[in-house]
């Protein structure tokens, strides 16, 4: 399994390091072919994949050759789309599933969030954008200098920017003030949130660091197995945690110790909880080698039993960008085809 690259891109978005070609079959069609980690072909794929049951919304269809993690997020009837290469942050109604708000950003966006009365986006030139939703304007620039910026997260009382080559996560308050830059280890990938304490999985070297929310104080809990452990999300005090060549694996959040090992197939995109379950896109073999975000099928897990079982399965291609779960539904945004898929739970 071939590293994430350490070395810094034009859009900063992680990907796949080494000297390979490797041909992502999705059905019996070829659909991207990869030389040293760059994306140089794409090849018709079928129809575009569909989630049975699922409803289907038009987005922007705007990821670019490297992929963002966080495109989605959910502000009541919004869903919230960040369109990376149209460097542009969209707003769609759910209700009547149209687009109907436009936010122009300064560069190329690689994550969107919801938090405190706002909406955050980050982009590839290091800005913090505070959106309003209401009105879908920016009412806050701020300037993080981040080396790699990459997600965006609301939590603890602030918002929070990863450094991917820094190292680190910058905890920025609500005003938009930069309240502190921690230093965590190597390619902080995702956070999860108690009241006191903030966790952040590195999707290089698979350390888990424990960040106190009073003091910003750091301590490493542990080496999470697998590949690249790089999503997480915090349930039943309990750190759920998936990624590239990695299970589904169940993490005791004070001593690091893994409870559980859940199989869900070749390796996990990413997690969100829903209605007491874990619900986990899951790559084929063939696409989990490459890192690319193409889901084979949905995994639920049920946190309280383990108990695991397939909530939808592709029908075609369908790329996550974006996972999300609000008022009994799961979000998929799809940003290489211009999709956002909901699904009940």
């Amino acid at each position: 399994m071939e590293e994430l690259a350490r070395q810094k891109s034009s859009d900063s978005c992680p990907k796949p390091s080494g000297r390979f070609a490797h041909a992502t079959p999705i059905g019996t069609k070829i659909v991207s072919l990869l030389v040293g980690g760059i994306l140089v072909a794409s090849a018709p794929a079928a129809a575009e994949g569909r989630l049975p049951g699922a409803t289907v919304f038009k987005a922007c269809a705007a990821a670019g050759p490297y992929w963002p993690t966080m495109t989605l997020a959910l502000d009541r009837a919004s869903a919230w789309v960040a369109c990376k290469q149209q460097a542009r942050v969209i707003r769609i109604n759910t209700k009547t599933h149209r687009v109907n708000g436009r936010i122009r950003l300064g560069a190329p966006v690689i994550a969107v969030a919801s938090g405190y009365g706002s909406i955050w986006a980050v982009d590839t030139q290091s800005t913090l954008y505070r959106i309003k939703p209401s009105t879908a304007r920016v009412t806050k620039r701020i300037r993080l200098g981040a080396i790699a910026p990459y997600n965006v997260w609301a939590g603890g009382g602030s918002i929070w920017v990863a450094d991917d080559q820094g190292a680190e996560v910058i905890r920025v308050s609500v005003a938009g003030r930069i309240l502190k830059r921690i230093r965590v280890g190597d390619g902080p990938a995702d956070m999860a949130f108690s009241e006191t304490t903030a966790w952040v999985i590195n999707h290089r070297d698979r350390s888990l660091n424990r960040i106190d929310l009073v003091t910003n104080a750091v301590s490493e809990v542990a080496t999470v197995p697998g590949d690249a452990p790089e999503r997480m999300v915090l349930l039943d005090g309990t750190l759920w945690i998936t990624g590239r060549g990695t299970d589904l694996v169940e993490v005791d959040p004070q001593s690091g110790k893994v409870k559980a090992t859940i199989e869900i197939g070749a390796g996990g995109i990413d997690v969100v909880e829903a209605a007491g379950a874990l619900w986990v896109p899951v790559r084929s073999a063939a696409v989990d080698v490459t890192g690319l975000p193409t889901m084979e099928v949905l995994r639920r897990v049920v946190a309280s039993t383990r108990h695991v079982s397939t909530a939808a399965t592709a029908n075609g291609r369908v790329d996550v960008h974006g996972l999300q779960a609000q008022a009994g539904f799961v979000w998929i945004a799809d940003n290489r085809s211009g999709l956002v898929y909901r699904l009940p739970t």
